[in-house]
């Protein structure tokens, strides 16, 4: 079933991938508990953005293009993260630490807790984890052959698996978040 993508992109680097991300999952609250400060100024901005143009009242199709678009920005740069050696190692050990810095600072260990059990987190990881062991896959290749044009012919072979795997995994996240997001705010206003 993802022989194609264990193939081309290989089990170690997409594990290689989610260890680093849980890492920075699992230091978060000891970095905001200690108030590393420079550390936590980029979650906090990307928090304060998300609150301010999230908290508007926008239709569903609206905010499913808004957080489908971001999260393939945001992983699409970390698979072409691959052509900068050691960018995609901690690109994707500060992904898991910015997501939980946020969920963090909103709800403490509560917050890194529904990280684990939220159903979007549950495509939106395996997405992430799978898009940065393409770009370890990218480094390793470009380090290991110090080919470039091999390597961007790699990349180019696997968009494709980008698109299958990860592209699918993030409309379907981007349809469950929009709609849990219009879900909870119909449940806030009768609520209040």
């Amino acid at each position: 079933m993802f022989t194609d993508l264990l193939e081309q992109v290989h089990f170690a680097y997409i594990f290689c991938a989610a260890m680093l991300f849980i890492t920075g999952i699992y230091l978060a609250p000891t970095i905001v508990e200690k108030k590393i400060d420079w550390l936590l100024i980029y979650p906090r901005w990307v928090a304060r953005l998300m609150e301010k143009y999230f908290s508007v009242r926008w239709g569903f199709i609206l905010i499913f293009f808004i957080i489908l678009i971001l999260n393939n920005i945001s992983l699409f740069s970390g698979f072409c993260s691959g052509f900068f050696i050691l960018l995609p190692f901690l690109a994707v050990f500060l992904t898991g630490f910015h997501v939980a810095v946020i969920g963090y600072d909103l709800m403490g260990w509560q917050g890194i807790w529904h990280l684990l059990v939220n159903p979007v987190a549950w495509l939106e990881f395996p997405a992430t984890w799978i898009s940065f062991g393409m770009g370890i896959r990218l480094s390793l290749l470009l380090v290991t052959t110090k080919n470039l044009p091999l390597t961007i012919e790699t990349f180019q072979n696997l968009i494709p698996l980008y698109l299958k795997y990860v592209f699918s995994l993030l409309i379907l996240a981007a349809l469950l978040e929009s709609g849990l997001i219009l879900w909870a705010d119909k449940h806030k206003d009768q609520s209040d």
